[in-house]
């Protein structure tokens, strides 16, 4: 056997192999007893075919296409360990073609790409403002008021938001569904909690109402239940008046001040995690862009295949088909194609640019760091050394990789639509303490 390596690609060789039929020949035996064991033959059973009739039913030149497929994974690792190649993803034979005396076989080696300098990353976003607005303020009060308001009885017609003491019955094909059975039930008028068309029977009726109707109870999987209501009263939520006193009654504070100050702490931070979270988005965007990074197309195809897997996964746990979600979504195979493909040259393009960043930086795992990684690896119990090897890579990338991004948002900045700083830093403070405590 020959070979031969070119590049073809900044980040992809070629490798150019002949094998000589001789050199098949150690494997042809292994492939006769592979095809014996597919193959049907009248009078003999799978596996237990004769030599020679294997070759009268399938010919040589099967055989030694079987052969080549047996032979050519060994000698790719030895060529790939030998010229000291890694190859970010599995080797594609691109040709194979059969000539007098030998195959010549075309191998394509992907590459894990590399940047020669990092983009810039020091770059400005505009991302939206994380003071809370007055009606956000008003509607987490208008929450409180709600949770903590009494209700009273009235004597008019009911309308959205009331509360409706019922009694309810229902039957099915003229038996009692006793799991559709209340008395005495505070019905929440607008909450469409029970049945699909209870709430829009039930506006407008007065106390003493007998409603009936056919509806389905999809919480009991029924359908065309035949539905009773009796509204013996109706009531209003009574809003209380926002005072000092009644604030100390009912909640932790001892002032609409202070009640107001921590709602627009809590809301602030409610924010500010989102647009953290809108801000990486944005700045990752700049610095792919400004990377202006080719990847090569097999790593790409690799990792589509990937998010596709953990994806079909999702929904197989959700008892959801991918048909039913192209059609729910309005999605094509063509359009999850694309989006696939974008994702995985984002995934891909952030991996490779934090890598130079951990290089660049020269960050390394702290104590604590490799302490977690050795008591996690320990844990699994792994009696393959190679997968517990390779696990432990993975993982110990993953941890740089963090580390990375952490300074690589440190180094962006984040202004709202007036070119004011938007203050995030203590997210990610935040998140390099979780990490530590973990």
């Amino acid at each position: 056997m020959k070979y031969k390596v070119k590049k073809v690609g900044d980040f992809e060789n070629s490798i150019e192999i002949n094998i000589d039929f001789e050199d098949l020949e150690s494997k042809k035996e292994e492939a006769i007893a592979k095809i014996s064991g597919s193959l049907k033959v009248k009078g003999f059973r799978p596996g237990k075919i004769p030599k020679n009739i294997v070759i009268r039913e399938v010919g040589e030149d099967y055989i030694l296409e079987e052969a080549v497929d047996l032979y050519l994974p060994e000698q790719i690792f030895d060529i790939l360990q030998k010229e000291e190649i890694n190859p970010a993803v599995r080797p594609v034979v691109k040709e194979l073609t059969k000539e007098k005396k030998s195959f010549k076989v075309d191998v394509l080696i992907t590459l894990w790409p590399t940047l020669s300098k990092l983009p810039k990353l020091n770059q400005t976003v505009e991302v939206e403002s994380i003071t809370p607005t007055e009606d956000e303020i008003n509607e987490q009060i208008e929450r409180i008021k709600l949770q903590f308001g009494e209700v009273e009885k009235v004597e008019r017609p009911s309308k959205a938001s009331d509360y409706l003491l019922v009694n309810i019955s229902s039957l099915e094909n003229g038996t009692e569904v006793k799991e559709f059975n209340y008395q005495d039930y505070l019905y929440e008028l607008g909450s469409n909690l029970l049945t699909p068309s209870m709430d829009s029977k039930l506006e407008g009726v007065s106390s003493g109402a007998i409603i009936k109707f056919n509806d389905d109870i999809p919480a009991l999987g029924k359908s065309n239940v035949e539905i009773t209501v009796l509204v013996k009263e109706i009531k209003q939520k009574v809003m209380p008046e926002l005072t000092d006193e009644w604030v100390s009654s009912v909640t932790e504070f001892d002032t609409v001040k202070e009640m107001n100050e921590e709602l627009v702490k809590n809301i602030e931070d409610a924010k500010k995690r989102q647009v953290a979270n809108q801000y990486q988005g944005l700045l990752t965007s700049k610095i792919i862009d400004e990377s202006k990074l080719e990847l090569p197309e097999q790593l790409i195809i690799a990792e589509m295949d990937s998010i596709l897997q953990n994806f079909m996964n999702e929904l197989k746990q959700n008892n959801i088909k991918i048909e039913d979600y192209l059609n729910i979504t309005g999605l094509t195979e063509e359009t999850l194609q694309e989006d696939l493909k974008n994702q995985a040259t984002r995934n891909l393009s952030m991996v490779v640019i934090l890598d130079k960043v951990a290089e660049v930086e020269e960050l390394k795992l702290d104590e604590k760091e490799v302490q977690y990684i050795d008591e996690y690896i320990g844990s699994l119990n792994e009696g393959d050394q190679v997968e517990a090897a390779s696990r432990r890579l993975n993982l110990e990338s993953e941890s740089l990789r963090n580390k990375a991004m952490i300074h690589v948002l440190k180094q962006g900045l984040s202004v709202d639509a007036n070119g004011e700083k938007v203050y995030l830093q203590d997210v990610y403070n935040q998140e390099e303490e979780l990490r530590e405590e973990e």
